[in-house]
């Protein structure tokens, strides 16, 4: 009798274990959030989470006769360098003469295109963009003036944009910081 009682108890003991497991893995789950699926509470008779899309940042586009930019800013290493505040992207016009890092000319706040940008991702947005060259430059916390690089292949993100591109939408890609 003793013997049974012994394993009625250690069944008990990992049945319990076993249960506990369980709810902590199903609290656990219930608590995660992605950037573009919000999980609500789970109806008692589903065993597939309920979700709802987070709403979508809607961006402006350009007006007749304009080129629209889109493109996403991906900070590697935040720690060192962080954008500034209030959509720190800039489109700043350069010489068509200039070439390189050296051809992109400080700018003031105010005075050259700003993005719009979706904080919770990185992608942002210039509208009614004129033909001409232009660098994508960076606005960080401490005030420098920091040109992004193209993910693909690291050149400085250096465009020219021509008058047979207005009234489009021209992919920038993936721009890097630094």
């Amino acid at each position: 009798m003793t013997k049974k009682v012994y394993i009625t108890s250690i069944r008990f003991v990992l049945m319990t274990f076993g249960i506990s497991l369980l709810a902590a893995c199903q609290a656990e789950a219930t608590s995660i959030v992605s950037p573009d699926i919000v999980l609500q509470e789970q109806p008692t008779n589903s065993p597939v989470p309920v979700s709802t899309p987070v709403e979508s940042y809607v961006f402006s586009t350009s007006q007749d006769g304009f080129i629209t930019l889109h493109g996403m800013l991906v900070v590697r290493d935040p720690l060192t360098i962080l954008p500034g505040p209030d959509d720190a992207i800039f489109l700043v016009p350069m010489d068509s003469e200039g070439e390189g890092v050296t051809g992109i000319p400080q700018f003031t706040v105010g005075e050259v295109p700003q993005a719009d940008v979706d904080e919770r991702t990185g992608e942002f947005v210039f509208i009614d963009v004129s033909p001409g060259k232009y660098a994508v430059v960076v606005l960080t916390k401490g005030e420098s003036q920091i040109p992004t690089r193209n993910m693909d292949d690291g050149t400085y993100s250096i465009f020219t944009f021509t008058v047979e591109q207005q009234d489009q939408t021209i992919e920038l890609g993936n721009l890097s910081l630094p």
